[in-house]
């Protein structure tokens, strides 16, 4: 009974999540948007301490999984066990996730204030996506190229990935390693639970306990779930950008599909533009009559430009990225 009534809560729970935003003037919604979803998954600044509950949730899991396996399931299948498993491959491949998670969250990447000599100016502007001369709002420094401000944080992460919510810190320069060395440690330990406990179960003579079969779908399950995230972490970085990059290039590469992305070819101003015809009041208007106006890809020039040298942009190819290193390994390198 008492699960059914849970079950039941966190459906209500989900529900008022997914509706609050949409019916945020009536109540109930209204008073659950302004009191629960406002202030925990909008405001960055209120009820901070929410920001150590997704890793308090991840470290929950990993302590379940290694007491199910130490109380419920290593004596059940000690005998199927090598030697060298339990004294030495067991703890460590238990070990690591912990110690790398803990790692990757106390390694603080380096910001436009707290940097190493020379990482503002390592990378140059590219004039498509980062344009120099640009203050943050918020810590009044000129961005270095491949910065980000994180709200969260409250600094601007120099070659900013994302704010990881599973170990509440911004990855960028200074941390990308530890980042991949939590993620690759976690697939390696729950691939190897899985495949072993898998390989003992369909091998047993003798009936196993329910707590092994838990055991090994929830490595199995997580094992897939940490193996995608980790492909798509690596394939961004195969491209030669980040996580906050990749949404930029979507949109330029929106643009460029609707063509209205653009290169100038005139020496005196910026090379790359958005092009946007206005219509006029008159609908009747001919098409060739209509007013175009160019707009800088620099989200802070907010200025109207009128180009006569132009060439519209067709293909992706067209469209250099200065950062892509071209090959994986180069760009890996050059993160870490």
């Amino acid at each position: 009974m008492s699960w059914n009534l849970l079950f039941v809560l966190l459906i209500g729970f989900v529900v008022l999540i997914l509706l609050s935003p949409v019916f945020k003037s009536t109540w109930p919604f209204s008073t659950f948007y302004r009191n629960v979803f406002q202030p925990f998954l909008v405001d960055d600044q209120k009820y901070r301490w929410k920001f150590h509950l997704v890793p308090l949730f991840y470290t929950s899991i990993y302590l379940y999984l290694v007491y199910t396996y130490h109380m419920r399931v290593e004596s059940t299948i000690k005998n199927e066990l090598f030697l060298l498993e339990r004294i030495l491959i067991v703890p460590i491949i238990i070990l690591p996730p912990v110690a790398l998670g803990i790692l990757a969250m106390v390694s603080r990447a380096e910001d436009s204030k707290d940097h190493k000599s020379g990482s503002t100016e390592e990378y140059p502007y590219d004039y498509l996506l980062y344009y120099p001369a640009i203050k943050c709002s918020t810590c009044r420094i000129v961005k270095p190229a491949r910065s980000k401000h994180c709200s969260i944080c409250n600094r601007c992460v120099l070659v900013a990935d994302h704010h990881c919510i599973w170990i509440n810190n911004c990855i960028g320069k200074g941390n990308y390693l530890q980042f991949y060395l939590f993620l690759i440690s976690n697939i390696f330990s729950m691939c190897y639970a899985f495949l072993r406990l898998w390989y003992i179960s369909l091998n047993s003579t003798s009936t196993l306990p329910r707590a092994v079969l838990t055991l090994t779908i929830l490595c199995g399950c997580f094992t897939i779930i940490c193996a995608i995230f980790t492909y798509l972490q690596l394939a961004i970085v195969k491209e030669g950008m980040t996580t906050n990059e990749q949404d930029k290039w979507y949109t330029i590469q929106e643009y460029m599909r609707e063509g209205k992305l653009v290169r100038s070819l005139d020496d005196d101003c910026p090379s790359w533009f958005f092009k946007c015809t206005e219509q006029k009041d008159d609908a009747a208007e001919p098409l060739q009559d209509q007013h175009v106006t160019f707009y800088s890809t620099n989200a802070y020039d907010h200025k109207h430009y009128n180009l006569t040298h132009y060439i519209t942009i067709k293909d992706a190819s067209e469209i250099p990225n200065i950062y892509d290193k071209g090959t994986f390994l180069a760009n890996l390198t050059d993160l870490i």
